[in-house]
């Protein structure tokens, strides 16, 4: 068939659909199919009037005229089939329009790591003298001198600094801890009064001269052997404590006719309490004494006119007239064991 230059004609040769043509698809023959179907229909109805030049396409096809009638079918014909084709994503190979790729990730790392290298050879190269000159100074041999000198201005200073093992400092100034040491004593004094004061106080007025229930009450103020007794025996072993009944001065102590030796205290109105039979060495205060009841002024002996161990006491009523001491120390709130004869 003879082609004239004035109006060229075409073939009548289906368009793919569009999806086929982007290469979104892979079912692009069956799409082809059924478009050339209906645009074949079309094509036998509709007359060409103005056909356009052939465009090839990237997939090799044979190329296809396009005219300006079948444009709507041509479009219903992309619609329906995008409507049944499903479109996904795949590589697109158009070769126009597309921007200029950067370099690949990993010639980017290499190109850094190449940088970095360099850098690191540039400053070994150009600081290694002042870098090798700085690291390797020597250590002072003594890192702090100024110190020293301190230790030396403040000995207490010093001598913590020759301690290192957690030592005490030494006192700065020996003159105080003196006038502390002086105020402990006067204060460990002032202590020791206040508590005699207070074991004074404490102390009854009156006491029995030996404990009751350690001795036995042998002998009353009565007649005995022919003779009158003038005073209690009080039976107890050698060496047991003898007690001042009241407070008093000793007016005597020794030796005694009868009685070995004796203790003779005069309260302040004037009533003398006697306490005979000790030994020598069991008289423990002297004349002019100052005591106080309950003191222990004597041991228990057997000396003199004696039996066996045991403490004779009389009471002197304003230190001459002998009284009966039962009643008189009953009237000072002292109970006597039972007699016993």
């Amino acid at each position: 068939m003879s082609v004239s230059d004035d109006n060229p004609t075409t073939l009548d040769i289906p368009l793919p659909p569009r999806a086929v043509r982007l290469g979104l698809s892979a079912a692009a023959p069956a799409a082809a199919a059924r478009s050339t179907a209906s645009q074949s229909t079309a094509s036998q109805s509709t007359p060409v009037t103005r056909s356009t030049p052939v465009t090839p396409t990237r997939s090799g096809s044979t190329p296809e005229p396009v005219t300006a009638e079948r444009a709507p079918s041509e479009a219903a014909v992309e619609a329906h089939t995008t409507q049944d084709l499903p479109v996904t994503a795949g590589p697109t190979e158009s070769k126009r329009g597309r921007h200029r790729a950067g370099p690949p990730n990993a010639l980017k790392a290499r190109a850094t790591l190449i940088a970095v290298a360099a850098g690191a050879v540039a400053v070994a190269v150009g600081g290694s003298s002042d870098y090798s000159s700085t690291s390797a100074e020597p250590a002072p041999a003594d890192p702090t001198p100024a110190a020293a000198a301190d230790t030396t201005a403040n000995p207490a200073l010093a001598a913590a600094s020759e301690d290192l093992d957690g030592g005490a400092v030494p006192a700065a100034s020996k003159a105080d801890m003196d006038g502390f040491s002086d105020q402990l004593a006067v204060g460990k004094r002032l202590a020791a009064a206040a508590a005699a004061r207070e074991a004074a106080a404490r102390k009854p007025l009156y006491t029995s001269p030996i404990p009751l229930g350690t001795y036995q009450f042998t002998s009353g103020y009565a007649m005995r052997w022919g003779s009158f007794h003038g005073g209690l025996d009080l039976a107890a072993p050698l060496g047991t404590p003898i007690h001042a009944v009241t407070d008093g001065t000793v007016v005597e102590a020794g030796p005694a006719s009868g009685y070995g030796n004796w203790v003779q205290v005069k309260a302040d109105d004037g009533t003398i309490t006697m306490y005979g039979h000790m030994a020598s060495s069991g008289v423990l205060v002297q004349k002019g004494q100052k005591v106080t009841a309950g003191d222990v002024i004597a041991l228990v002996g057997s000396e003199g006119f004696s039996t066996g161990p045991h403490l004779h006491f009389e009471v002197w009523k304003n230190g001459s007239n002998k009284i009966d001491p039962a009643p008189w120390l009953a009237s000072k709130g002292i109970r006597l064991s039972s007699y016993t004869g």
